[in-house]
């Protein structure tokens, strides 16, 4: 077999660099996200990237929240799609508790109209969400913790 040299492998000592978003499992089986959209969710996971830029630039409100600026024109670049598609996606984040925006209007300094504010929210989730998931061939739940918090954020105690 010969090597195409207009194919763009991965080679050994490059595998790792490449970059991921994470995409939150709840956002798939979550009873309260599962109508969301797929827009909405791949939406949801470009945001939430763009919060790590927010903190390098110390994107920080008088009240400690972080706050991230993505213009309805760097999504509709992002996205590769129209203006009304962008709004609809921000609606329906908006719509699920997981996006607000803050118009911050004419700053007279700048004698500019400053981009909104866009904050995030973080998502609901609960141990149901994403273990519970019928895919293991139960006809009857079994008993899981469902107190919220996965068994391996709770900090252990080790008894010497």
């Amino acid at each position: 077999m010969t090597k195409s040299t207009n194919f763009n492998y991965y080679e050994a000592n490059n595998v790792y660099g490449a970059l991921f978003f994470q995409f939150p499992k709840v956002l798939m089986y979550g009873e309260q996200y599962k109508h969301l959209s797929s827009d909405a969710k791949l939406a949801y996971m470009v945001l939430k990237d763009r919060l790590e830029y927010s903190l390098r630039n110390n994107w920080v409100d008088e009240e400690g929240h972080v706050y991230f600026i993505f213009t309805n024109q760097e999504l509709i670049n992002l996205f590769n799609c129209s203006e009304h598609k962008v709004i609809k996606i921000k609606a329906e984040l908006k719509s699920a508790g997981l996006l607000l925006q803050k118009q911050m209007g004419f700053n007279p300094k700048t004698k500019k109209n400053e981009p909104n504010r866009l904050y995030l929210s973080k998502l609901d989730v609960k141990a149901t969400d994403v273990y519970l998931r019928g895919e293991y061939g139960q006809k009857e739940p079994k008993t899981l913790d469902t107190s919220g918090t996965a068994k391996n954020a709770v900090p252990q105690e080790t008894v010497e």
